[in-house]
């Protein structure tokens, strides 16, 4: 699943910056547990909770996503079709706030190709 690879990074980040869970929890304002349920992808991880790791951890956001998502392309055989309505129905989960965030990171991903 996307979570624990995204998890994976995390912990990979984490212990390049000498940081303990502890640590990095309390500079995010998480609990331990939070974080090691983010750590293990046990727990949801939404786009702005990554940018927040990202930054504390003085990493681009694409550390954490371009692995996850080249991961996610290897084991996946759906249709663009599939895919489409998999990502509407997910979209139409998520508040505003985070669907603009999606955007914006497509976006940002579609200028990365050019």
């Amino acid at each position: 699943m996307i979570y624990k690879n995204i998890g994976k990074m995390i912990q990979k980040a984490r212990e390049e910056a000498g940081l303990s869970q502890e640590e990095l929890s309390s500079r995010l304002g998480y609990t331990q547990a939070a974080l090691s349920n983010y750590e293990l992808g046990k727990r949801r991880l939404y786009l702005a909770n990554i940018e927040q790791i990202a930054n504390e951890l003085n990493k681009p956001l694409n550390y954490f996503l371009e692995d996850t998502a080249e991961t996610a392309k290897a084991g996946q055989e759906k249709t663009q079709d599939e895919i489409t309505s998999e990502i509407d129905k997910l979209l139409l989960e998520l508040p505003p706030e985070e669907r603009k965030n999606i955007l914006e990171y497509i976006q940002w991903r579609k200028e990365r190709l050019r």
